[in-house]
């Protein structure tokens, strides 16, 4: 069965006028609209005209639902009242009406229109083992559409989501099958290009009906959820957590600039061995996808490299993997870091024979260190528990210092390589205390979210020059675009899309 992709807007609005206005709104951003009636304060849930006041003459269509305690809802409404509402709703003024799988029978008692029912079953803590006896028990109910929503407690959940939209559509049955939480996300983006009869997007951040639900704008313009089909190219982003990352905005940008049919998303990855072996690796994989190959980010960079089938010389002397390229069946590891690292101070410093201190001994600053040992600078490693660093002092034969003693040391550049400052991290906090900065000329923050930290806001306190990690972030992308699609990479559009993100400007 081919079905259009739509994206529906979910009206979470307390008031009816706001209801109302936020349907109006919908019209522009969407295909269809959901209004949650549960989340109303001012409506009379006994008097279907009531309903009239708000969607009557409204349009694009109109989905109504009256969520129950047990699934989402937001207030006690008694069944039977709800129920009514529903679907004499639905066949005076709506398009559509949702009621639960659970509720199924005592509906039936109110005779509601089969050809305007959508059968849910909501399970908010997990994706069971048994979905597809679910689907079957669900799609045993009479309807216009069933709805399967699970949640996603590891990005390998929403295989089984897609395993289902696969077996509708040889069923010829309408479903929508979606996974909540940030490791479902995929879910909402490519669920309609794999047969979702719809995918739901907010009106605006913060007025979100389910967790991991992106507004309707990020949906249309962002991911371009309307054009992808199961041809489109997959890339992405892996890392825990990757919803702070604008990775996503520079390469979908991009990506509709010389109007490619790829997209990029954010995959939230807690077991990069799992989802390697399950949803990447073209010998073993259980889902069937165009992927081209993904962006790497903490805290994966070192743990991926053993997964590949091979790495690029630069990622073989880094031992750190920032980006996956799939070759057929081969994954190769490459190390964009190093030179996407060096771009930005090499604008404004001789980095040979200078004295360089970076902080933290990840996979970013394995980049780094290899980056300034290349262009000849002399480098000291601060950590916070130098005994962990031990692998980095040897690998590069660079000394190791407590962090303590960066106020102390020589060093004349201070490159933080730590997530520390990083929005949705620790924002606000500094890897280091401000007197240690004073002796320091320039300081390098790799954190791009915010793009002033309060590591650079103490650094530019001490008289030092900063550099913030947007140019590290944008120069690194670069060389992604170019391996994954062959095509140079426009870097102010690239520059633009970042900082619409970060400021949080609308797509």
């Amino acid at each position: 069965m081919s079905v259009k992709p739509q994206i529906c807007a979910v009206i979470t609005e307390a008031t009816c006028a706001a209801a109302r206005t936020a349907l109006d709104m919908s019209a522009s951003v969407a295909d269809i609209a959901e209004l949650r009636l549960d989340y109303l304060q001012d409506f009379d849930f006994a008097d279907t005209d009531s309903l009239a006041r708000i969607v009557e003459g409204k349009r694009p269509p109109v989905i109504i639902t009256c969520r129950s305690i047990a699934e989402g809802g937001r207030q006690v409404i008694d069944d039977s009242i709800r129920l009514r509402l529903l679907t004499e709703g639905a066949k005076r003024l709506a398009d559509y009406c949702d009621i639960e799988a659970a509720h199924y029978e005592q509906a039936a008692d109110f005779l509601p229109d089969i050809t305007r029912l959508i059968v849910s079953y909501h399970n908010f803590d997990e994706t069971p083992a048994n979905l597809e006896a679910v689907y079957d028990r669900i799609t045993a109910l009479p309807a216009a559409v069933h709805k399967i929503v699970t949640r996603a407690n590891t990005i390998t959940d929403s295989i089984a989501i897609f395993n289902l939209l696969e077996r509708s559509a040889g069923d010829k049955k309408r479903l929508i099958a979606i996974a909540m939480g940030p490791a479902g996300v995929i879910t909402r983006v490519l669920g309609p290009s794999r047969g979702s009869f719809l995918t739901y997007g907010s009106l605006a951040e913060g007025k979100e009906s389910a967790d991991g639900q992106l507004t309707c704008q990020e949906l249309a313009s962002l991911y371009r959820v309307h054009r992808l089909s199961l041809e489109t190219a997959v890339t992405g982003i892996i890392g825990s957590p990757v919803g702070h990352s604008a990775s996503p905005a520079i390469h979908n940008s991009l990506f509709a600039e010389l109007d490619l049919d790829f997209v990029y998303l954010p995959f939230e990855v807690s077991d990069v061995t799992a989802f390697v072996n399950r949803m990447v690796n073209p010998k073993t994989r259980e889902l069937d996808w165009n992927l081209r190959g993904f962006s790497v980010t903490i805290p994966h960079k070192n743990a991926i490299v053993p997964l590949l089938d091979e790495l690029t010389e630069q990622a073989k002397t880094i031992k750190a993997v920032n980006t996956v390229v799939t070759e057929g069946i081969r994954l190769t590891g490459h190390n964009t870091d190093v030179d996407g690292a060096m771009a930005p101070l090499e604008k404004v410093c001789d980095i040979a024979r200078t004295r360089c201190g970076v902080i933290g001994a990840g996979g970013a600053a394995r980049a780094v260190i290899g980056g300034l040992l290349a262009r000849g600078a002399l480098v000291t490693v601060f950590a916070r528990e130098p005994s962990r660093a031990h692998a980095v002092s040897e690998a590069f034969n660079v000394e190791v210092l407590p962090i303590e003693r960066l106020a102390s040391s020589e060093v004349t550049v201070v490159i933080n390589t730590t997530p520390v400052g990083m929005r949705g991290h620790s924002e606000g906090t500094s890897p280091v205390p401000h007197e240690a900065l004073r002796r320091c000329m320039i300081a390098y923050d790799l954190v791009y979210n915010p793009l002033d930290t309060k590591f650079l806001i103490d650094a530019r306190a001490a008289g030092c020059k900063t550099i913030d990690g947007l140019e590290m972030l944008i120069a690194q992308a670069a060389l992604q675009f170019k391996l994954w699609t062959g095509k140079p990479a426009n870097i102010e559009t690239m520059r633009r899309a970042a900082r619409k993100w970060i400021t949080g400007s609308v797509f």
